[in-house]
């Protein structure tokens, strides 16, 4: 059990059950290999990703002592591990633009947070070594029962009239524990007898009266035939569902919801890819809906309207029903134009319009136990707590911080430096002074840097230069300037020098007002391309970069060599190699 969550709907977490028969969020084998096989045919490609996925699990497998939870078999576990892999068996036989598409495909398709988890700490066949977490399932796909933990999250503190600034939307209210946040406990209907036996008494019990147990599926079908042998759940479990998209698979999750004997249901929309149009979604007996976007890395998520979320709030609220706006996701849009924010899953909402600001429970969940409520002066517990502070430096430690601190500041400081004077040498060609044969010389005699290397620092300079020059006054990004090439490499693609500024600055935010990292600004520059296309809900992809390059070398240099190849062949692509480095 988690006892604190960021999860904003909720106090805790508990799984009675770990790992889930799949969904949209992480599909099932024949799905995410035709999602693959239909990437790589988009750039000009073809291939049959099963059968090279077959030949990786066979060649993982020789030479090593398997785990009993390691499977010997092409499923979404395996296909996620040997990813790298598969990427370089399709970089040798089609480029790297379809090595590309192919590893962004798997990418795109396995989302579940939770499987994720599963992915990290599970049995991984690329590790045969690593022993998977006992608190996990071995694998996503192997739905695993854990005897006792709803009985311990069930002894956990009361939170009723427990209230705190930093969550107010959860003011008063009883604990609320998410039930099946790692996996889905109605995967099979083989588990219903441990659910009666191990999960209902926990609820049942003095102790889990004082909670509201929010338990979601993706399979509301089998919850509802489970409720009906246990004659229906009690008033503190709110029955859920979750729906992704209009298509109808998704939205017949409603229906199925519906049938569960519950006195309170809710929908978890999230997250939503598509806009929901109110006219094909019917909330009849639904009490709460919960919506949010997608997170992630901002090459593989979809972008989220806020005209999504704004029509269905409208909505909830002409029907009664408690509307929960939990996180705007990593590409934020409102009318075609991304939103910045800093919170990469936009779930701050310090930082959303006012009128965004709604998270609203079921009214149900206020009337449990309200007979008893007495306002507490404990706060409610919230996750971030800081941690102890650290004993304070002595004087002679801040005094050689201060003299240090000056010369690393002096250093990085001598990067638009180099880069002006390499340019005026080469430009003025004063390097004939120094009685060196050409440009490229001097850079290697002098500063032993490839000439490669002293253009990017020349390049860097002048768009560090133009930054300088730009950034406009008031602005948070207006005292910090680039301090190295590779921070202002990412710039390099932007056209407009009114881009560049906007992604630096934007880039300065990202880190809080402090150097940004090339990361930092990498990100900013992809939202910048982001929204020049967001009229044809494009995402662009970020152009290959040079350690995909350099992989590309690496695997034709070792081609050359296996082959025997001429040493000129060796040479020419060694040479490549360097200009990269």
């Amino acid at each position: 059990m988690a006892q604190i969550t960021d999860i904003q709907w909720c106090d805790s977490t508990v799984n009675p059950i770990m790992g889930c028969v799949g969904c949209e969020l992480f599909p099932k084998t024949s799905e995410i290999l035709t999602k693959i096989d239909a990437e790589v045919l988009s750039t000009g490609a073809e291939i049959e990703s099963r059968a090279v996925f077959k030949e990786l699990v066979e060649a993982a497998f020789k030479g090593i002592n398997p785990l009993p939870s390691h499977k010997k078999i092409v499923n979404t576990t395996n296909i996620w591990h040997l990813r790298e892999q598969f990427k370089n068996e399709v970089h040798s036989l089609h480029g790297v633009v379809a090595a590309e598409a192919a590893e962004l495909a798997i990418k795109k398709a396995v989302t579940c947070y939770a499987a994720k988890q599963h992915l990290n700490r599970g049995a991984n066949i690329t590790k045969p070594n690593k022993k998977p977490h006992k608190g996990h399932a071995p694998i996503f796909e192997a739905v695993t029962q854990f005897h006792g933990r709803v009985l311990d999250a069930a002894k956990a503190s009361d939170l009723l009239g427990h209230s705190n600034a930093t969550a107010p939307w959860k003011g008063n209210l009883p604990r609320m524990i998410f039930v099946s946040d790692m996996g889905d406990a109605f995967s099979a209907d083989r588990d219903f007898q441990f659910l009666k036996d191990d999960t209902m008494p926990a609820i049942l019990s003095a102790e889990g009266k004082k909670h509201l147990w929010l338990w979601l599926t993706k399979q509301p079908e089998r919850m509802a035939k489970f409720s009906e042998e246990i004659e229906g759940f009690p008033e503190n479990v709110c029955a859920m569902t979750t729906v992704t998209s209009n298509a109808p698979e998704s939205l017949a999750r409603i229906d199925h919801l519906r049938e569960v004997q519950a006195s309170i249901r809710g929908l978890s929309i999230e997250p939503l890819w598509k806009r929901l149009d109110p006219a094909t979604l019917d909330l009849t007996n639904i009490d709460w809906v919960i919506l949010g976007g997608e997170s992630g890395a901002a090459r593989s998520v979809r972008p989220f309207e806020i005209e999504w979320a704004e029509e269905l709030r409208e909505y909830c609220g002409s029907l009664g029903i408690a509307f929960f706006l939990k996180e705007l996701g990593r590409l934020p849009m409102r009318g075609g134009n991304l939103i910045k924010l800093r919170d990469k899953h936009g779930g701050d909402w310090g930082e959303w319009d006012k009128e965004l600001r709604v998270r609203e429970f079921p009214k149900a969940f206020h009337d449990y136990r309200r007979n008893e409520l007495v306002p507490s002066d404990e706060p409610r517990p919230i996750s971030g707590n800081k941690k102890a502070k650290e004993a304070p430096l002595s004087a002679a430690e801040i005094k050689d911080f201060k003299r240090l601190d000056q010369a690393v500041k002096k250093g990085l400081a001598a990067f638009i430096e180099c880069g002006i004077a390499l340019k005026e040498i080469r430009d003025r060609k004063l390097w004939k002074a120094g009685k060196h044969k050409t440009w490229e010389d001097y850079c290697i005699g002098v500063a032993g840097l490839s000439k490669s290397y002293a253009l990017r620092i020349v390049k860097g300079a002048e768009i560090a230069t133009e930054l300088t020059g730009r950034l406009p006054i008031g602005n948070p990004g207006n005292s910090i300037i680039p301090r190295s090439e590779s921070q202002v490499r990412p710039l390099i693609i932007l056209d407009d020098v009114e881009k560049k500024v906007f992604a630096w600055t934007s880039a300065v935010e990202k880190a809080g007002g402090n150097q940004p990292t090339a990361i930092h600004v990498q990100d900013a520059v992809i939202e910048v391309l982001a929204q020049d296309q967001a009229g044809d809900g494009i995402i662009p992809e970020p152009k290959v970069t040079r350690s995909v390059q350099r992989a590309d070398l690496i695997v034709r240099l070792k081609d050359v060599v296996s082959k025997q190849e001429s040493w000129a062949d060796v040479e020419r692509l060694l040479k490549e190699l360097e200009e990269l480095l």
